[in-house]
């Protein structure tokens, strides 16, 4: 059978021993022809087409080059091209990439297969890290999503590969993720407590985590040339999805902001490390975050738990999806759902007052009735 310029057919041997196999060709111009033996009809046929479809539609890609390259290839073509332009990106994934080049960088790519990635799956789950821990679920789904971009490039711009294998692989159960923020209260009681600590950096740092929802990294790389102080906005040029952001500043921000005793030279990080040309690194406040903390008699919280305090605030401050995704540099609603978490005296207020619209209030007792 033809097709323009492409001959495909199959054919039926049979072997000594009796049994079938059927060989598929597919045959294209200029080129070196496609063949591939079958045990049944239906897979030959279901080869054909698959190739054929390829082919035609020019997405099929020879794998001479997956048997050239190693995945130890892969991933350094993937830094040097793609994971290099996004700095907090790369030095997130570094440690997950190198675990993929020690335990598999020998490997050509089209020995990466399906099956060969549920056993570094496993392997992952079984194994023990630096911290002497077992992974959790949600770690060694980062270790995927790791390399995967890396086989998505791969297969749809590099054509080095015919097939990603990362597709046919489904992602380990993850938990709901934290849900732990500050009441009013409790945050006033935090901020007291920071602002009577002797590191000079907690009190600003906590105050605009937990007023403006942002991130320990793009605090710590904030410079004073980021901040607008006529037009009342911070500029983030490092967030953790690569993109510029622009976050207005609370009154309460500025008004610090503009008390800080410092050069405030354009250049200058709002809150700078013992060398001023690196960023401020959480551990110069671990220690001062964690009293304040005990202090303030506050259990299981986190820094990045002040993020969640914030979006939970504003939405229940009347905050809509849209603008908590501005706000927290979010692209997907899943993520900014996560973090816009309410208190259960909130939820009450709202449930009460539709209950009231739709039903009526209750109407309460009279003690000066009688009786029986």
């Amino acid at each position: 059978m033809t097709s323009s310029d492409n001959i495909r057919c199959i054919r039926e041997y049979t072997k000594k021993d009796g049994s079938i196999s059927y060989h598929a060709e597919v045959r294209r111009k200029n080129a070196k022809p496609l063949r591939q033996s079958f045990l049944t009809l239906t897979a030959a046929k279901n080869w054909v087409r698959k190739n054929e479809s390829a082919i035609l539609e020019g997405r099929y890609v020879p794998d001479n080059k997956a048997r050239k390259y190693t995945l130890s290839d892969l991933i350094e073509q993937y830094i040097r091209l793609y994971l290099s332009k996004f700095p907090s990106r790369l030095r997130d994934q570094t440690s997950h990439l190198n675990w993929w080049k020690e335990n598999y960088g020998s490997r050509i790519l089209i020995e990466i297969t399906p099956s060969l990635l549920v056993e570094a799956k496993e392997k992952l789950l079984c194994g023990i890290t630096c911290r002497k821990k077992v992974r959790t679920n949600s770690t060694v789904n980062r270790y995927f999503s790791s390399l995967s971009r890396a086989f998505a490039l791969a297969f749809q711009e590099w054509q080095w590969i015919n097939e990603n294998p990362f597709r046919r692989i489904s992602k380990l159960k993850e938990n709901g993720g934290r849900n732990r923020f500050l009441s009013r209260e409790e945050l006033h009681t935090l901020l007291q407590c920071c602002k009577e600590s002797k590191n000079p950096h907690l009190y600003g740092m906590v105050l605009i985590a937990a007023s403006m929802g942002l991130r320990f990294g793009e605090i710590a790389n904030l410079r004073w040339k980021h901040i607008d102080f006529d037009n009342g906005f911070a500029t983030l040029e490092m967030t953790k999805n690569g993109d510029a952001r622009f976050v207005p500043l609370p009154d309460q921000v500025a008004a610090y902001l503009k008390g800080m005793q410092c050069t405030k030279l354009p250049d200058e990080f709002l809150f700078p490390s013992k060398n001023p040309a690196k960023r401020h690194p959480y551990s110069l406040i671990r220690k001062a975050f964690q009293k304040a903390i005990q202090e303030a008699k506050l259990q299981d919280f986190k820094f990045h738990d002040l993020r969640h305090t914030a979006a939970s605030h504003m939405a229940m401050n009347g905050a809509t999806q849209g603008e908590l995704m501005e706000v927290l540099g979010h692209r997907s609603p899943t993520m900014t759902r996560r973090y816009a978490h309410f208190s259960k005296e909130h939820v009450a207020r709202i449930l009460q007052k539709t209950s009231n619209n739709l039903i009526g209030p209750q109407e309460k007792p009279h003690d000066d009735l009688p009786t029986r």
